[in-house]
């Protein structure tokens, strides 16, 4: 039988105690937040199921669901009561939805956004963690992309600005910087609504500006937003479903 000394057992038990710890501070809260009003509930409780198996499986995640639905149930899931605002305001002012409930976010580390019609199918770990968190666009990988040409817009882009666009499907950060970018495009939106005017692509035309202005640390492949039925040289990871978007947005 094998002995062991009494000081090689402490040791051991050191090690131990040091690997905990840094486990412990490895191990994050991270929240999920998903704007469902309407018929995009329905997308919610596969959506949670994907994540719970795929999304940051070695960290505490909370999902955050704004909705007047009912979503799945789950001690992991916080509901934040949000009526309906008919398109495109659903989409469009869900960063003044982040922004209204950042009391809710307290204990969290890092904060990422999806759309609700989205499904992981493949594991998403600690390559995502960031500061600044943005997601390439699938369809404009190594070109340009639409962005807002229009001066009166807040989010306009100058012909000689903006090298890289990015999806508005998914994003996120550090609470700190998200909830910073949260309050930035809501403050942009709002100023657009006051001249009667919304981007051409809604909060994604502001988030790309933000992005220029304040550069991703981490920025993702269309890995992170791809369209269901498409053929990428990209690994599948979070999958931007099919639908019918007339019959979804009624």
């Amino acid at each position: 039988m094998l002995k062991f000394s009494y000081k090689y057992i402490v040791v051991c038990l050191v090690i131990l105690s040091l690997a905990c710890d840094t486990y412990a501070r490895d191990k994050c809260k991270v929240g999920l937040l998903i704007v469902a009003t309407g018929k995009y509930i329905q997308f919610v409780e596969p959506l949670i199921e994907s994540a719970r198996k795929y999304f940051l499986s070695d960290h505490d995640v909370t999902y955050f669901i704004f909705t007047e639905g009912v979503p799945p149930a789950g001690d992991d899931v916080v509901q934040i009561y949000q009526e309906r605002l008919g398109w495109p305001y659903d989409t469009m002012m869900r960063y003044h939805m982040y922004a209204q409930h950042t009391d809710i976010f307290e204990d969290m580390d890092y904060l990422f956004a999806t759309d609700a019609d989205m499904l992981f199918v493949d594991r998403v770990g600690n390559e995502i963690l960031g500061e600044r968190v943005a997601t390439q666009h699938p369809g404009f990988v190594g070109r340009r992309g639409t962005y807002e040409k229009r001066s009166i817009s807040t989010a306009y882009v100058a012909p000689d600005e903006g090298q890289c666009y990015f999806a508005g499907g998914f994003n996120g950060g550090s609470k700190d910087s998200f909830l910073t970018m949260a309050n930035a495009i809501t403050e942009h939106i709002v100023q657009d609504l006051e001249k009667n005017f919304i981007a051409i692509w809604h909060d994604e035309s502001h988030l790309n500006r933000y992005y220029i202005d304040n550069p991703p640390t981490v920025i993702l492949s269309p890995s992170y937003c791809y369209p269901e039925s498409w053929q990428l040289p990209y690994q599948k990871k979070l999958l931007a479903l099919d639908k019918n978007h007339v019959a979804v947005r009624s």
